[in-house]
């Protein structure tokens, strides 16, 4: 229930903050980078578009995602993961996952720019213990800001995996760098608790135009199959809404 109600505190909040605030337009590309590998940043898409995302992760598993961009400030979303979907075993879908993000600062040259969001798209289920391997983010805070050279962002904050549960908060960190307009490189330390649970997480993304890219990347590199180490690959479209 704590969940819940922590989950409806946000969209509560987005909708009344987005229709009384009023919101610059993300700067440097067409498309946000509102998560990298699999932490989430403080971009979120800009008014009246939406994004749909498709991840290609192992054992033929796809995870879909539609978010939308209803108000200024305020996304929300929805996934479908389903295992298996690529080969000759049978599919297997698991269940749907919500997703919602506020950024409530915008950031100064020297402050960076805040986000509160709710995501429990986890990774890796496992149908032996009907749970994720590598649980969701849940209820996080996270702060993004460019340093040193222009389109070099570091991303930083806490997430509360399971908050019906002990509520022990988790770390992650990470950095997004647009080296040139169609390529940026991506490098994260995620789930930061006990040491044998951290991950770390590097990959690409490719434009293959200003609304539609690729990423490429590896998953808690270093670390054997077993414990969900994989190669990805998702595919992200942006677009307008059509009305």
């Amino acid at each position: 229930m704590k969940k819940y109600i922590g989950v409806a505190a946000i969209l509560l909040a987005g909708i009344v903050w987005a229709e009384d605030k009023p919101a610059e337009k993300n700067a440097g590309s067409e498309t946000p980078m509102i998560e990298a590998v699999d932490i989430p940043t403080a971009d979120i898409l800009d008014p009246k578009t939406f994004s749909t995302t498709f991840r290609f992760y192992s054992q033929g598993g796809i995870t879909s995602r539609l978010v939308l961009g209803p108000f200024r400030r305020f996304n929300i979303g929805i996934s479908l993961d389903a295992q298996r979907v690529i080969g000759g075993d049978d599919p297997h879908l698991i269940r749907p996952s919500l997703f919602a993000k506020l950024r409530f600062f915008d950031g100064t040259d020297i402050l960076p720019a805040l986000a509160i969001g709710y995501d429990n798209q986890g990774y890796l289920y496992q149908e032996s213990t009907r749970d994720f391997l590598q649980k969701e983010k849940g209820l996080y805070f996270v702060g993004s800001h460019e340093i040193f050279i222009p389109d070099f962002e570091l991303h930083a904050g806490i997430n509360f995996p399971r908050i019906d549960e002990s509520g022990t908060p988790v770390g992650f960190f990470g950095a997004t760098w647009k080296i040139v307009p169609a390529f940026a490189f991506m490098a994260e330390y995620d789930n930061i608790q006990n040491a044998p649970d951290n991950r770390v997480n590097l990959g690409g993304r490719f434009w293959v135009t200003p609304f539609f890219n690729v990423d490429v990347a590896a998953r808690n590199v270093g670390r054997s199959s077993s414990r969900g180490a994989e190669r990805i690959v998702r595919i992200n479209y942006v677009t307008n809404f059509p009305f």
